[in-house]
């Protein structure tokens, strides 16, 4: 077995475990309110990272500059796009919300260029995002039928919205550098994050929907232990021993996971249409992916 299996270990297993969350979500949220759904798993786990670093006296809280951005880039990661995440699984299944995360990278990238105009973008990717919006538009067609039930459709909205914001979130958070740990920043803003959420929640009066079902704390266990603390930690190192483009292998397994588990648990429907539209979707995100790599090792050379 060679020395660094442990990188390839953490990024196999965080390609399931992301895979496992949007059926874990669906579960939840047949039995939890939304805003107390996402509030206390990201209260927990983000406590949890916290103490942790407390006591291994390695905690380290941001500059005055970085907080704000950083607590920014938070709200519009876990609670503008986990959050709608959530809201949004109320309505639609799992494995549309998992077909509808692929575009994530191609939304990134977008983002990137409305940010910064001047950065120049390889036709190449350019392609790929036009194949992966096509991938995108052959998912949605296919639910054309249901266009009718409002509640559907909001559903969906608010899904697409929530990748978007989970794009604009990553993006400020990669153009403002850090000087704490990764993974502490993470757990900083899952806390905060999570307590606007419960908040809102509490006052919104979801505390009465709260109740004893098992299958609904059991998944609100599992996020948080394993969707949050473990999944984040491995991501977080893996990115720290791989190249970025290795670690995004799994926004291209994590879809094709949790159709999988929507059919095996949940007997949602899987057409051939939409098993195509989703490789079509992937084909475009790989070819974004790879004019983008090409494009750094370029220039890289030139300079």
């Amino acid at each position: 077995m060679p020395k660094n299996w442990k990188p390839y270990a953490a990024l196999a297993s965080l390609c399931i475990i992301w895979g496992t969350t949007y059926l874990a979500i669906k579960v939840g949220i047949k039995h939890f309110p939304p805003f107390l759904f996402s509030g206390i798993r990201f209260i927990v786990s983000g406590l949890v990272i916290l103490l942790w670093y407390l006591f291994t006296k390695k905690l380290q809280w941001p500059a005055k500059k970085e907080f704000l951005p950083l607590i920014i880039s938070g709200l519009f990661i876990f609670m503008g796009g986990n959050l709608f995440l959530v809201i949004a699984e109320q309505q639609v299944p799992s494995g549309l919300a998992a077909m509808a995360n692929t575009a994530f990278p191609i939304w990134i990238l977008i983002i990137t260029k409305i940010w910064n105009p001047k950065d120049k973008t390889p036709f190449i990717s350019v392609v790929g995002i036009l194949i992966g919006f096509i991938g995108q538009w052959l998912i949605f067609y296919e639910q054309l039928p249901l266009i009718g039930n409002t509640a559907y459709v909001t559903g969906v909205i608010i899904l697409i919205f929530g990748v978007i914001n989970s794009a604009i979130g990553s993006v400020s958070l990669k153009k403002n550098t850090l000087t704490i740990s990764p993974i502490l920043a993470g757990g900083i803003q899952m806390f905060i994050a999570g307590c606007l959420m419960t908040i809102i929640g509490l006052f919104s009066g979801e505390v009465h929907y709260l109740n004893d079902n098992l299958e609904g704390w059991l998944s609100m266990l599992y996020l948080t232990v394993v969707g949050s603390i473990i999944g984040y930690s491995f991501f977080v190192y893996a990115l720290h021993h791989l190249p970025a483009a290795q670690v995004s292998v799994y926004a291209y397994v994590n879809p094709i996971v949790a159709v999988f588990l929507g059919w095996l648990f949940l007997d949602e429907v899987i057409s051939t249409q939409a098993l195509v539209a989703m490789s079509i979707t992937l084909c475009g995100v790989y070819i974004v992916n790879w004019g983008m790599k090409n494009a750094s090792k370029n220039k890289i050379i030139k300079s």
